[in-house]
């Protein structure tokens, strides 16, 4: 599931459930599930208020446009001069309300896995424009967090007292813990994947269908 969220607050809205193929075959789109309208039950999340809780319905009921929403994983965030911060990685918000708390945004894919993500509070983000999420100028100064990097760091320190207050053996213990930390590196980059951020009116093909289906649900009543 990839979170859904309005444009005007970043209040999340609900997720894009993706479904698997039919028979292996035929491709399914993705459907809308209204934040407030599920369950999971032994690993499958239900819908509990029947239609409302989808798609076009759940739009309706909720006052939302489903062409202004935003899937902010992957979206670029910069800086009121343009100036790139990073990608947005994901965003901390509270359950119950949907209410954005942060957002955590790291440079591309290989840095997160490294150097880590920087955590922005939402009172130093001023708005969405042109395909990117616009923060104040305080938001450049934020360091990151995490990441194999700091790790290594952390390592290294413990590996370099353990040589000074022990034997030549020590040495070993640290060149093993770096390659480790290098391995490790290596397999977070080669496994992940980097989401594309999106204003869902904006993109094609993928989304055609819900969008014909919400015209029409919106255009009743």
């Amino acid at each position: 599931m990839r979170a859904v969220f309005s444009p005007e607050d970043y209040t999340l809205v609900g997720y894009l459930v993706a479904r698997p193929d039919l028979l292996f075959m035929f491709k399914r789109r993705d459907r809308f599930l209204a934040y407030d309208a599920f369950k999971v039950v032994d690993g499958r999340v239900i819908g509990t208020i029947d239609r409302d809780s989808w798609d076009a319905p759940a739009c309706k009921r909720l006052g939302i446009d489903w062409d202004e929403c935003l899937i902010l994983e992957g979206m670029e965030l910069v800086l009121k001069d343009g100036t790139k911060i990073g990608t947005i990685d994901s965003v901390d918000y509270e359950t119950r309300t949907g209410k954005p708390l942060q957002i955590h945004a790291g440079d591309g894919l290989a840095t997160r896995a490294i150097v880590g993500v920087s955590s922005i509070p939402m009172d130093l983000i001023i708005g969405y424009k042109d395909g990117r999420v616009v923060a104040k100028k305080a938001a450049g100064s934020i360091q990151s967090e995490g990441g194999l990097a700091s790790k290594a760091g952390e390592q290294v320190a413990v590996a370099s007292h353990a040589i000074k207050e022990k034997t030549a053996s020590a040495r070993k213990t640290a060149k093993t813990i770096s390659k480790k930390t290098g391995k490790a590196a290596d397999k977070a980059l080669d496994s992940g994947s980097k989401a594309l951020g999106k204003q869902l009116g904006k993109t094609k093909g993928m989304f055609r269908a819900f969008k014909d289906e919400y015209k029409k649900e919106s255009s009743k009543g």
